[in-house]
């Protein structure tokens, strides 16, 4: 029996293998980049690229196989559609390095999005079976489901024996190990199981009337209630703007996005049986939630406009306004035709998510012009822009101004490049940006030194992302891996501390070490009063300026997250292994502001050596 299962696994692996080669090519390409890319451990060349396009040709390739299969597309008519998805992902491959980490994201969730649909409502285009669209797609969910656990239980059980082998027997196994099988289980195990399981003979799924009844438990009982509870709570918090007349929190978008998607997940999985006589009431619920979506996606649309009729638009603005005007077409459809076909949902959002991609009606062509806009006005209104030429600043401009145009500056310089505005300079941007000749997007690393270069050539100070900036969080954490520490001239090191107070005791002698909440400093004290006292702020205000400098957001080096104070009686070293907390800016109306800062947390080593005072000599003495 055993013999006989792995030789059936072995007939199905490779059934899977003949009807999807392409998918599991991408598989393994995209395995093989990604371990590469661990033990090479460089963020941008070939490795990554390869693996940002091939993982694409997943979805992308399992589509045109069902999409062949359901429209008998042989021969020439499959090999088009195949060369054509092999083109897309190669023209992709060659468009990534001109990027910038944040596009190139944002564009690989849209086109994996845009790529899943169309595998869930590909093969039905053009084909009227809502029973048999909705049992494929449902096969599809579980069997994507299934596989995910499947594949998480075997990482987790390779991983441990793994971790046994290396600790019992004393084999090594070094870390990037267990990166390249997340990889391969993730890349070529999960597809592979996923497909094998899909539906073979599309026209028969029409004719199913399965349906789990575990579906029906969790939809009726656990997502509608949810949903009507949060539903109740936007049109209470509707009823309280119309009231205060206090314009909607810029968070309401999060809220309306999550119940609208909770409850279409919902309707959709109830769709099968809702004509059934004890399921009437299913019609009802989907017609009075997108009734009531209605007013709470026209909240969510002022509180983007507010955001944009300030700031401009940026790329994530840009898309919740058409995931927003998305919603309210969805919920006007629905309200008008009761029982109206389910492939409108899918099929309509990919086609949002392709139209936004690119072209000058694309989010990164609008956000690019909105925010070049912006700093145009700015600029002509400070008198710095005249005849499209940059104009040194010859007054005082305000800090909000100055604020805005390092914002913006800042904004295209990570995420655009500075091309837009390169014809402003006199000579270009050549003679200003010391970073780089190319204007195109530089990294974060690169890209403040370049804002501050671009913002100084207008006659202005540069102002950084955390000023002005009220109530923002900060966290901080030492890097590790570099070179050894200096801690010459200290006797004693306490491992690990933070903000408790606590006892200690060093040689005999009793000291008390405390956190003065006012002053943000650690003490150390004896019965006599304070021996030394170091400042946390140093080191906090140190990190800043890093994370400004470089406009990096990883961790800090252990040297610059370093306090040191030297009294009569001690000397104090301190270096901050994490911290938490909050900056504040505030300002009188007219005036930069002053910041202030709020330490939640911490955890450092505090190096320290005791100095003898007159009072110990005659301890000793006696």
């Amino acid at each position: 029996m055993k013999l006989a299962s792995v030789q059936r696994l072995a007939e199905q692996a490779l059934a899977v293998a003949r009807r999807f080669p392409l998918v599991l090519a991408c598989g393994v390409i995209s395995a093989v980049a990604g371990a590469l890319m661990i033990d090479s451990g460089a963020s941008e060349q070939m490795y990554v690229r390869a693996l940002y396009a091939s993982s694409l040709g997943l979805p992308l390739f399992a589509g045109l196989q069902y999409l062949a299969e359901r429209h008998g597309w042989k021969g020439v008519g499959k090999l088009v559609a195949m060369l054509a998805g092999l083109a897309l992902l190669i023209l992709v491959y060659l468009l990534r390095p001109g990027w910038s980490d944040d596009v190139a994201l944002s564009r690989y969730l849209q086109l994996s999005l845009g790529f899943h649909l169309f595998v869930a409502v590909g093969p039905y285009l053009g084909v009227d079976e809502k029973n048999g669209f909705w049992q494929y797609n449902m096969s599809l969910f579980l069997r994507f489901l299934i596989a995910g656990v499947f594949a998480a239980v075997l990482y987790f059980g390779l991983s441990i024996a793994l971790l046994a082998v290396e600790n019992l027997f004393g084999f090594d196994v070094p870390g990037k190990t267990y990166g390249r099988l997340w990889f391969t289980l993730a890349l070529v195990f999960h597809p592979w199981f996923f497909l094998g399981g899909v539906p073979d003979d599309l026209p028969a799924l029409d004719g199913r009337t399965a349906y789990p009844n575990g579906l029906k438990v969790f939809a009726q009982y656990i997502l509608a209630p949810i949903v009507a509870l949060y539903l109740g709570i936007l049109t209470l918090y509707l009823g309280k703007i119309l009231v205060t007349q206090v314009w909607p929190s810029g968070w309401i978008g999060w809220l309306v996005s999550c119940v609208a998607a909770a409850g279409i997940l919902s309707l959709l999985l109830l769709y099968p049986i809702e004509e059934q006589e004890e399921n009437r009431w299913v019609q009802t619920y989907a017609r009075w939630f997108y009734i009531v979506l209605i007013p709470s996606i026209v909240m969510l649309l002022l509180a983007i406009w507010k955001r944009i009729d300030q700031y401009g638009v940026t790329e994530r603005r840009y898309f919740l306004v058409g995931l927003s005007l998305w919603l309210a077409g969805i919920a006007v459809f629905f309200i008008v035709r009761r029982r109206g076909t389910i492939k409108v949902i899918p099929a309509s959002l990919a086609v949002v998510a392709f139209l936004t991609l690119a072209g000058p009606w694309g989010a990164y062509a609008v956000s690019e012009r909105s925010q070049v806009g912006r700093l145009e006005e700015i600029l002509t209104r400070n008198d710095m822009l005249a005849d499209d030429r940059i104009q040194v600043a010859t007054e005082d401009v305000s800090f909000a101004d100055r604020r805005e145009i390092s914002a913006v500056i800042r904004y295209l310089a990570e995420t655009h490049g500075v091309a837009a505005i390169e014809p402003w300079f006199e000579g270009g941007l050549a003679s200003v940006d010391s970073v780089s000749a190319d204007p195109g997007p530089s990294s974060r690393a690169d890209s403040d030194v370049r804002n501050r270069a671009i913002v100084s050539a207008m006659g202005i100070e540069y102002v950084d992302q955390w000023a002005g900036v009220t109530d923002s969080r900060f966290y901080f954490t030492a890097s590790s891996g570099e070179s050894p520490l200096h801690i010459a001239g200290h006797d004693f090191v306490l491992r690990d501390r933070g903000a408790d107070s606590d006892t200690i005791l060093v040689d005999g002698r009793t000291l008390q070490l405390e956190w003065d909440e006012e002053t943000s400093r650690l003490e150390l004290s004896d019965e006599s009063g304070v021996v030394g006292s170091v400042s946390v702020l140093e080191a906090v205000e140190a990190a800043m300026a890093f994370r400004a400098d470089s406009s990096g957001t990883g961790s800090i080096p252990a040297r610059v997250l370093k306090s040191e104070s030297r009294s009569a009686r001690a000397l104090l070293t301190m270096y901050l292994n994490s911290i938490g907390g909050t900056r504040t800016n505030e300002a009188a109306e007219g005036s930069d502001p002053v910041d202030s800062i709020d330490i939640d947390s911490f955890s450092a080593d505090i190096f320290f050596t005791l100095f003898p005072t007159a009072a110990d000599d005659a301890d000793v003495i006696e």
